[in-house]
């Protein structure tokens, strides 16, 4: 069976990491001092303001796609703090809005990478990182992250 360039880069992607992170999970849940790596999700609660925003706008009708940029008021305020703060104009044409880190790293290596580049990453890094970076057809380079230097990549890891 044929498939495309893309599903054969993915191809062993699956659920290992996945397996990972449920396994942290249930070390937790079971009163194990876990520190998560794995699979991000947010650690606080969704602010009692913005569900009732989101509620609201909901029993109001608002349910079907936004603008795919991202919504206008919000493109309109970033332009404006991104001007003010950075001293030269931003336009909300300028701006971009992404539903969460994953999506924006894809776009953005899909438009820097491509087959056969390589890819720095710290490691230990994101469970995702692999997926996105292959799917693009670059390859991935794990460089360590030691605690000694505060887990921020160092020139003589990247030379090695």
């Amino acid at each position: 069976m044929k498939t495309t360039a893309i599903t054969e880069r993915l191809a062993g992607l699956g659920g290992a990491k996945w397996e990972v992170h449920m396994k942290a999970r249930k070390l937790a849940a079971a009163g194990a001092d876990i520190v998560e790596l794995t699979i991000g999700e947010p650690d606080v609660p969704t602010p009692a303001n913005l569900a009732d925003t989101a509620m609201a706008a909901i029993r109001a009708g608002r349910t079907g796609y936004s603008d795919g940029r991202g919504e206008i008021n919000l493109r309109k305020a970033l332009a404006e703090f991104y001007s003010e703060t950075r001293g030269r104009d931003f336009d909300a044409n300028n701006i971009l809005c992404f539903p969460g880190t994953q999506t924006a790293l894809f776009a953005v290596l899909m438009g820097v990478a491509g087959h056969g580049d390589e890819v720095l990453v710290g490691d230990p890094m994101y469970a995702t990182y692999e997926g996105v970076i292959r799917a693009t057809g670059a390859s991935m380079v794990p460089v360590p992250l030691r605690p000694e230097f505060g887990f921020r990549m160092q020139a003589v890891d990247v030379a090695t």
